[in-house]
């Protein structure tokens, strides 16, 4: 199949960028149906899901195990956010957990401020082909191979089937103000997931839980839970942080879609701890460490 220069596909990618957060004015023109809100919040969570459980938790972390065919689901939902494909997304996200905060990090708010660390790093033409060399469990599957190269399809696709459902409002809601809320939300976890929020775990970095992000990200805001045991699947190491994606996978467990979801162990979640953390995480009880943990146990089996 017919693939871009990557000079063209560049250029193509900003512009497409730019019209899809341009048309989000449209919603001013289309008509207001509770229908159409409903269609836009399902198109975010559905591929919020896709990104933070897929292309985070399973693609670049590979805390869990599934299917090929549901591997297949998750890339291509995935791909349809507007964030590339699979294998460029894990690639740096990899490349951002080797180099957290240092220079050679993609896209730290420490080293390179808000705007760069948000976007501007995935658009100034020098990380748009990732050296694939740290991906290659990934590479070695055609067809995530494939949708990296025509990222187009799925997006195409999901425009299409939006025009379907409600015709061109359809678009303006479904795909451009749902797209561009997911994208931001997303991005929001690079840009302010090192500069806001509480640090629980010495880290080595600036991660920092934030329950805001969360909750807008389907858990990804507890950044620094994250960052300190970055193979667990679960995000929200106890009952009080909210981790919407981690439960959606403990539901497709128990229906064998996916499974060996793994857990933080007891050590880790003891700490280490920053030294002078905020008073709401100046300790990890162990009795709640065990008692989350039993939760979990229990609930598996």
């Amino acid at each position: 199949m017919f693939v871009l220069p990557a000079k063209v596909e560049r250029r193509l990618s900003l512009a497409l960028l730019a019209l899809v957060h341009l048309s989000c004015l449209l919603v001013f023109a289309a008509p207001s149906r509770w229908s159409l809100v409903a269609l836009a919040a399902g198109g975010y969570v559905v591929r919020m899901w896709a990104i933070t459980a897929g292309y985070h938790r399973y693609f670049s972390h590979r805390t869990f195990k599934t299917s090929r065919a549901f591997q297949f689901v998750m890339a291509w939902l995935g791909t349809s956010s507007m964030q590339n494909g699979p294998l460029w997304w894990a690639s740096w996200h990899r490349r951002h957990h080797k180099y957290s905060d240092t220079p050679l990090d993609p896209h730290s708010p420490v080293q390179h401020g808000f705007w760069h660390s948000h976007f501007g790093w995935a658009l100034d033409g020098n990380h748009g082909s990732p050296d694939l060399s740290n991906v290659r469990d990934l590479v070695r599957y055609p067809e995530l191979v494939f949708l990296d190269k025509h990222k187009w399809i799925p997006i195409a696709v999901y425009i299409g089937a939006c025009f379907a459902v409600a015709g061109w409002a359809g678009i303006v809601w479904g795909f451009s103000v749902s797209t561009v809320m997911l994208y931001h939300g997303t991005l929001f976890i690079n840009s302010l997931g090192h500069v806001w929020g509480s640090r629980r775990y010495e880290t080595g970095d600036q991660s920092r839980n934030n329950p805001w992000l969360a909750i807008i990200t389907l858990g990804e805001g507890w950044h620094n839970n994250h960052h300190h045991c970055m193979t667990s699947t679960r995000q929200g190491f106890f009952w009080w942080e909210v981790d919407a994606s981690y439960y959606a996978l403990k539901v497709l467990s128990w229906m064998g879609i996916v499974w060996d979801l793994r857990e933080p162990p007891e050590k880790a979640l003891l700490g280490p701890l920053v030294e002078a953390p905020p008073a709401a995480e100046a300790h990890v009880p162990l009795a709640e460490v065990r008692a989350s943990l039993a939760r979990t146990d229990g609930a598996g089996r």
